[in-house]
């Protein structure tokens, strides 16, 4: 199984001007921080392959999960944070706030207009929009990202964003990103969660196939956590034709002092015909893998369902299950 990670926003990155400043305004506050949105997994560095005391691979798998959707959202507030430095160039101080169009500089390709509007007391709307540098007129404007705030202070508050990479790609071919990211975050309650789905998501520069996923995080005071992260597409390679899409998920957990477990599953799609051709008479209709680390991210155990499927997922069955953090299995739906 082979995950893509998402490309970030290059073209966004910025200097671009934004025209003549009209003052300061408190409504920047509202657009959700970088904080709020991250993704926070114990970093182990790097290991190698999988066996008892390596570096467990679906930790390190979890870990990149975390990176590359980090990366994704960072590219976007980063941007954002630049813009805001600025003064808007319209604002009335209470109910809106626009800075741009900016006047692209050099190779920029695009102008960038960001707005910011109060709905009530307790939430906003942000949307930043694109157009490419040679238009002038209001209606060339796309909608690249969007959201609703609701802040509670400094890293804190609630609401959903989406990103839509496709849209861009739409007015600027030198884009290979499609599809949208939306993200639904709450970082005002105990744990802190975050919902990310990617939605026919791919490539289009290397024609890569469209693919969706979906993650759910929670993050406890302490730092204990857990990531779920499920991807449907075609696991099969061409030559295979076996066209239907299989559903890869996973369940990684973790304590504060990083010792955790992953569980995974793979089903639906052609993963029943598949058991069945490889073990006559199962009545088994998924592959699933354990694997369980220790404070220092080292394997500990190690199991996989059914035990004949061992020589075709590459997990051999070692360790002590007693080790792992988490006794029982919990898998992602």
């Amino acid at each position: 199984m082979r995950f893509s990670r998402p490309l970030a926003l290059a073209a966004l990155a910025t200097t671009a001007a934004f025209g003549s400043a009209c003052g300061e305004s408190d409504l920047r506050t509202a657009v959700p921080s970088k904080g709020q949105l991250a993704l926070n997994v114990p970093d182990g560095g790097d290991g190698q392959a999988l066996r008892a005391g390596a570096l467990s691979e679906l930790y390190r798998l979890t870990h990149n999960l975390a990176v590359s959707i980090n990366g994704s959202v960072g590219f976007v507030f980063a941007l954002s944070e630049q813009i805001l430095a600025y003064p808007p160039t319209e604002t009335d101080n209470e109910t809106f706030a626009v800075w741009g169009p900016s006047e692209p500089q050099g190779l920029e390709r695009n102008s960038f207009r960001f707005t910011v509007n109060k709905v009530d007391d307790a939430s906003y709307t942000y949307t930043l929009e694109a157009r490419p540098k040679a238009a002038t007129d209001d209606s060339a404007f796309v909608v690249v990202w969007e959201g609703t705030s609701f802040p509670d202070g400094a890293d804190s508050g609630h609401g959903d964003l989406q990103i839509h990479f496709g849209a861009l790609r739409g007015i600027d071919d030198a884009e290979c990103t499609t599809g949208d990211m939306n993200v639904v975050y709450v970082a005002d309650a105990e744990p802190r969660t975050l919902d990310v789905e990617f939605v026919a998501f791919a490539n289009a520069c290397n024609d890569e196939a469209p693919a969706s996923s979906s993650y759910h995080y929670e993050e406890n005071v302490d730092g204990a956590g857990t990531l779920d992260f499920v991807v449907v597409k075609n696991t099969h390679a061409a030559a295979e034709d076996k066209p239907l899409e299989e559903t890869f998920a996973v369940r990684s957990r973790w304590l504060a002092d990083g010792q955790g477990r992953s569980d995974v599953r793979l089903k639906d799609g052609e993963i029943p015909t598949d058991l069945a051709t490889h073990i006559p008479g199962t009545t088994a209709t998924s592959a699933d893998i354990v694997e369980c680390w220790d404070a220092g991210f080292s394997t500990v155990y190690v199991d996989t369902a059914p035990d004949e499927l061992e020589p075709y997922l590459g997990y051999a069955s070692e360790g002590d299950a007693g080790a792992c953090a988490f006794a029982d299995a919990s898998f992602a739906e």
